[in-house]
């Protein structure tokens, strides 16, 4: 087995648990967090707008040292560009749990990661 198998294996798990996160959320779950944070960010009404820029900042944050800067940028650009919400107060209120709760242990796996690569 190649090396590149289990490395695909276990991106394509991530992207579906994101995406399972982004549907329990109440988003389309052919999209994930990031991709529809990154259309949210452009298309959200003027009272939202300011609630999915503080979503963009700690999830670019996270994925800095993996992606650079504008990750929900380039994962809406790379993703399916259809399929967004914005979604009620309480589904808001969730993906931002879900956000939040794992940005420390998805920040730490990203520099470490990061680390293994240079």
């Amino acid at each position: 087995m190649s090396e590149s198998k289990p490395y695909n294996w276990l991106y394509s798990v991530l992207i579906a648990v994101d995406q399972l996160g982004n549907a329990l959320a109440g988003g389309y779950a052919d999209s994930t967090i990031s991709a529809r944070v990154g259309y949210n960010v452009q298309n959200s009404k003027a009272l939202t707008r300011n609630y999915w820029r503080f979503l963009q900042w700690v999830i670019d944050f996270i994925f800095l040292p993996l992606d650079g800067p504008n990750h929900c940028h380039q994962a809406f650009r790379n993703g399916n560009k259809n399929h967004y919400r914005d979604g009620s107060d309480l589904m808001r209120f969730i993906l931002s749990a879900l956000i939040l709760i794992n940005a420390i242990p998805i920040a730490i796996t990203a520099r470490t990661v990061a680390l293994f690569r240079a």
